[in-house]
């Protein structure tokens, strides 16, 4: 079952990807966006626990989901940042690596086991990754990969593997999911708030940024919601990693929507995902 949910939440962060690139199109204040964002991920979790009567608050659960809400908080913005002046081609993939992060944490810290399928599931990862993200002629001349943004990325990258892991250290203390889930979202809103303090306090709020906050932050309900139940039934280096391919929903829906040409690369990409993925149900 942990395969199956995460192939759900990267299904949803394939969605929220494409209305992230929507919303980017466009000028707009990217803090107050997180920080609406942050309140309905809250909102909707602290409803779903009191429906399922499950809000149950111990210090376990208040360390650990703050710390994974302020490490995909932090890690959000600078990627945001970076890829400001790197390219969103480069930032990404460098960012999306993190599930080599990932694999390394859950061997050293949660004693997960290196089989010869995760080890071949996690290459051929990496090579979707960075496969799928080789950008066209015309970008390798319009971004250059400033020197200091790689530490940035790099970074960032380490940020959101620590968070993956903080979700099955949750799991392993018998954390409340829901109430995780919603202080994760309360981290949100306040980096959201800081980063529009700092970066944009001039930027209006308008209806346009609501709508678009709406439909990201159900959709990002979904993602950390399937995540969440994905590593509550499987390893860490397997769910986080599975997540990590969103661009397998993003790129056809990319073609569909927005008219983005398929290439070569794109195709070899979503190949090698599909084949990590089947290496990653052969370790189970």
């Amino acid at each position: 079952m942990g395969i199956i949910f995460a192939i759900l939440s990267l299904s949803f962060a394939g969605v929220n990807d494409l209305v992230f690139k929507k919303y980017g199109q466009e000028r707009r204040p990217v803090g107050l966006f997180l920080a609406c964002v942050g309140v309905i991920w809250t909102v909707f979790f602290l409803f779903l626990g009191v429906a399922r009567q499950t809000l149950h608050l111990d210090s376990a659960t208040l360390v650990i989901g703050s710390i994974a809400g302020l490490f995909s908080a932090l890690a959000n913005i600078l990627l945001i940042e970076a890829m400001k002046r790197t390219g969103a081609s480069v930032a990404s993939t460098i960012y999306r690596l993190n599930l080599v992060f990932v694999g390394l944490l859950a061997f050293l810290f949660l004693h997960e086991a290196m089989t010869f399928w995760k080890i071949a599931g996690l290459a051929t990862a990496v090579l979707a990754v960075v496969f799928f993200s080789l950008p066209s002629k015309e970008h390798d001349s319009r971004h250059k990969l400033a020197g200091k943004f790689i530490l940035v990325l790099l970074v960032a990258s380490f940020m959101r593997a620590c968070m993956g892991i903080s979700y099955k250290v949750a799991s392993s203390l018998g954390a409340s999911d829901e109430l995780f889930l919603a202080i994760n979202g309360v981290w949100w809103s306040l980096a959201g708030l800081a980063y529009y303090a700092i970066r944009e306090k001039d930027a209006p709020m308008t209806v346009t940024v609501a709508r678009y906050a709406l439909l990201s932050g159900l959709l990002i309900c979904g993602i950390v919601l399937f995540l969440k139940l994905a590593v509550n039934h499987a390893d860490a280096s397997v769910a986080v990693t599975i997540s990590q391919f969103s661009f397998l929903v993003t790129a056809p829906l990319s073609v569909v929507l927005m008219k983005e040409r398929f290439t070569v690369h794109k195709t070899t990409g979503l190949t090698l995902a599909a084949v990590c993925i089947t290496f990653f149900y052969l370790a189970r």
